[in-house]
């Protein structure tokens, strides 16, 4: 997928194709990397819900509470 940078005001933008089914106003952090731009998502709402956590300690398997106490020794 090709786009082009274009001025907006005063600023510069990119369009996104609709087929990349973007949310209008959502937010992204943007870096650089060499001559790459990444585009993270901020998700702000991600502990918004506490329902959406529920039983998500239970679905830790052992091996995975093993390597996450590794670093505590």
């Amino acid at each position: 997928m090709e786009v082009s940078i274009r001025k907006i005001g005063n600023a510069q933008g990119i369009i996104f194709p609709n087929e990349l089914s973007l949310e209008v106003g959502a937010r992204y952090r943007i870096e650089q990397s060499g001559p790459a731009l990444i585009m993270t998502p901020i998700n702000s709402e991600l502990f918004a819900n506490p329902d959406d956590w529920v039983g998500f300690r239970d679905s830790i398997s052992q091996a995975d509470r093993e390597w996450d106490q590794l670093a505590d020794s």
